[in-house]
């Protein structure tokens, strides 16, 4: 877990208010603002960030934010996909002014730092935890979210707190989105135990390892489906299924809809 001394700061009052794991499902977003902070952390893909009068090129295991206020948008190519998490985090004015200075000292708006994969698992589990229900869980998404900018800020980064095996399965899956892999393979790749691996894992992230590996993977088909006009098939090869009828079902009961709706609706 990031260590950090937080008494300088008042993370009741610094608040994640989301932490979702998104694909671009616009190639060209609009420019637009937000009245809050937006932290990014990418998972998988390559794109373009463009802030003010600067375009930042961005890959897997890069970390940056925007202040409110900013107008930005982010430009995948064509044919390509980008999944990151993207964390959106409510300062207050006043009580948070020390904070905001900082990151803006320390860190730099705009300014990509490159981590690498070591904080996926960390961000799944700020996810994880800004969706619950529980408003304990909320408090510490926030409160693993300031750790996490404390440490970056002294420059002392740091690792998630995941075990190994954890961080290196979530590489693992954030590499092989468009192969055909099983719960063995996985295994093989660990040389862990079955059941001591997905207790592991699930205690770390939050969900069993295959239902979060087939979250990347229908994630990215979603973002294909929108940006692209490649046939089913072949969108169903780029996310490692080589039947298309498995695939469809398979998205249907992630998304709620068919490939084919999904698309139209884009």
């Amino acid at each position: 877990m990031v260590q950090a001394d937080l008494s300088m700061y008042n993370i009741d009052i610094m608040r994640v208010r989301s932490c979702i794991l998104l694909p671009r499902t616009l190639r060209i977003l609009e420019r637009h603002a937000h009245g809050t902070y937006e932290a990014h952390y990418v998972v998988a893909g390559r794109a373009s960030f463009e802030l003010g009068g600067r375009q930042l090129s961005v890959r897997p295991g890069d970390f940056f934010y925007t202040r409110p206020g900013t107008m930005h948008r982010m430009v995948v190519p064509e044919g390509e996909y980008l999944l990151q998490y993207i964390t959106v985090l409510e300062l207050d004015a006043d009580r948070d002014a020390d904070l905001a200075d900082d990151l803006e000292s320390l860190l730099g708006e705009g300014r990509v730092h490159r981590l690498g994969d070591r904080y996926h698992a960390l961000f799944a589990r700020i996810s994880r935890q800004s969706l619950s229900i529980d408003s304990r869980q909320h408090r510490a998404a926030s409160a693993t979210m300031a750790g996490f900018l404390y440490d970056l800020m002294v420059d002392t980064p740091t690792a998630s707190g995941s075990h190994p095996a954890v961080e290196e399965a979530l590489e693992f899956m954030r590499s092989h989105v468009g192969i055909a892999y099983s719960l063995d393979v996985l295994l093989a790749e660990l040389g862990l135990d079955k059941s001591y691996f997905i207790r592991l894992f699930k205690k770390h992230v939050g969900v069993p390892p295959m239902k979060y590996a087939m979250n990347l993977k229908m994630s990215a088909a979603s973002d294909l489906l929108r940006t692209t006009t490649e046939p089913l098939a072949e969108v169903a090869a780029r996310v490692g299924f080589d039947d298309e009828y498995h695939f469809a079902k398979r998205f249907k009961q992630w998304a709620g809809t068919p490939p084919g709706a999904y698309r139209q609706q884009g």
